[in-house]
């Protein structure tokens, strides 16, 4: 008889709690497991506590409790510059690029934390991936186009080939044909078997790119499912227009 064959999870939150003030958590308590290869979408009404829930996930919010492992490794309290040298890539809303220097220098400065004999091999490899970034390095990067910005963010990312990548609110400020083209790009991403975690407030875009999504309400999961599901499912108004009641799994949630 074999036993059963476990996978460890992407990364996984335990309990987490985290905000800005100690005794004012934003992030309440907050279980999740995400499984590599994943493109999991985390929604919720304004207010839920999802960037802060990414930030304190990336190292860039404070964390008062709970724990945060990434293909089982503790990073809970390691800083935010070391998580992305351990796999973990993070793409603010915004100043997520330098617009005063050129999309190269950008790249360049992105790659200064491999060592500097693979640094040109892997530039050159996000050109090959991103042929917009390559037909005019030179070009300013606060010149770019609002995707393009988006592409350069996401290059910069995964300048270190990360295994995971989080991405806040991608789409902001885009127009839907730009959404589609950022959202193409991320599923792109994820078929190579980057297990990709995004914010977003485009609810049905982001529905059908996704594998699966999870609600916050009030920095709580209060509903999770296959994103294929989750498209019509009643639930999922009731969550963000925040009348009536939810079943979360086997219990009752009362909804704000």
């Amino acid at each position: 008889m074999t036993g059963l064959v476990t996978t460890t999870p992407a990364l996984e939150t335990r309990a987490l709690v985290a905000g800005y003030e100690p005794d004012l958590p934003i992030v309440r308590g907050v279980d999740l497991s995400v499984a590599p290869g994943e493109l999991l979408v985390v929604l919720g009404p304004n207010g839920a506590g999802k960037s802060t829930f990414v930030k304190a996930i990336a190292g860039v919010a404070p964390i008062h409790g709970g724990s945060v492992t990434l293909a089982g490794r503790d990073i809970t309290d390691v800083p935010a510059h070391r998580k992305i040298t351990q796999g973990l890539a993070f793409v603010p809303q915004t100043e997520n690029i330098f617009a005063t220097l050129s999309i190269h220098e950008n790249l360049q400065l992105a790659a200064a934390v491999l060592p500097k004999p693979v640094r040109p091999d892997r530039i050159r490899a996000l050109y090959d991936r991103f042929p917009d970034l390559a037909i005019a390095p030179s070009r300013l990067a606060g010149a770019l186009s609002g995707g393009q910005r988006q592409m350069l963010a996401v290059a910069r990312a995964l300048i270190v080939d990360p295994p995971l990548i989080i991405l806040d609110e991608p789409s902001a400020g885009l127009s839907p044909k730009i959404v589609s083209e950022v959202f193409e790009m991320l599923q792109r991403i994820n078929a190579t078997g980057v297990t990709v975690i995004l914010v977003e407030q485009n609810v049905k875009a982001a529905l059908k790119i996704a594998s699966r999504a999870v609600i916050l309400v009030e920095g709580q999961i209060r509903h999770e499912g296959a994103a294929t599901a989750l498209l019509d499912d009643p639930i999922l108004a009731k969550l963000y227009l925040g009348t009536g009641h939810a079943r979360n799994h086997s219990r009752e949630a009362e909804l704000p």
